[in-house]
């Protein structure tokens, strides 16, 4: 069974190691992405990565709405992105795409971008194999099937493509609406 954000953050809270690893299975990509966008090397991305994860662990019981468990995540990324590249320019030059917003403190409306993506990459994860590859196959994938390829590739006749479409929409409607989107 999946555990809302809330009762994975109290899970690491108390200790339990398995909601551990799933926060930063869940989570790990999103963290991992901020650095990366802003331009550092996946090298540094990992040095980020680890720092978020220990500010994490050492501050999790800070949080004050569970709910924002993504915000608080990139909120803190973002920081420690910007404090990584401002010690690194100093050190080694580390330098960071300076067309983003400057100083850590991501927008607003980045702030939420990056939480609703990260809203559909569960859904997507709680989709059936054939609903995932289906929704993937018409969103996500640079090559772009027809109709006759996609019935191919799942196994199902091209006239269902249409109507298991709409049920797969119809369950990913449901699960973003249960995580709150």
């Amino acid at each position: 069974m999946r555990r809302s954000d809330p009762e994975l953050v109290q899970s690491c809270l108390n200790g339990d190691e398995t909601a551990w690893n799933v926060l930063v299975e869940r989570y790990g990509r999103l963290v991992y992405s901020i650095p990366m966008r802003l331009g550092l090397s996946q090298s540094d991305a990992d040095d980020v990565f680890q720092t978020v994860m220990g500010i994490v662990l050492r501050r999790l019981a800070t949080l004050r709405d569970e709910t924002r468990l993504s915000a608080w995540l990139i909120r803190a990324t973002y920081r420690e992105t910007w404090r990584y590249a401002n010690r690194a320019r100093r050190g080694r030059g580390v330098e960071l795409d300076e067309s983003q917003p400057d100083e850590g403190a991501p927008t607003e409306e980045q702030v939420l971008r990056q939480e609703r993506q990260q809203l559909v990459r569960q859904a997507m994860e709680q989709l059936d194999e054939r609903c995932s590859t289906l929704v993937r196959a018409f969103f996500f994938d640079a090559e772009k099937l027809s109709y006759d390829e996609l019935a191919d590739r799942l196994g199902m006749r091209v006239g269902s493509i249409g109507p298991t479409r709409a049920r797969c929409f119809r369950k990913l409607e449901a699960i973003l609406s249960k995580l709150g989107m």
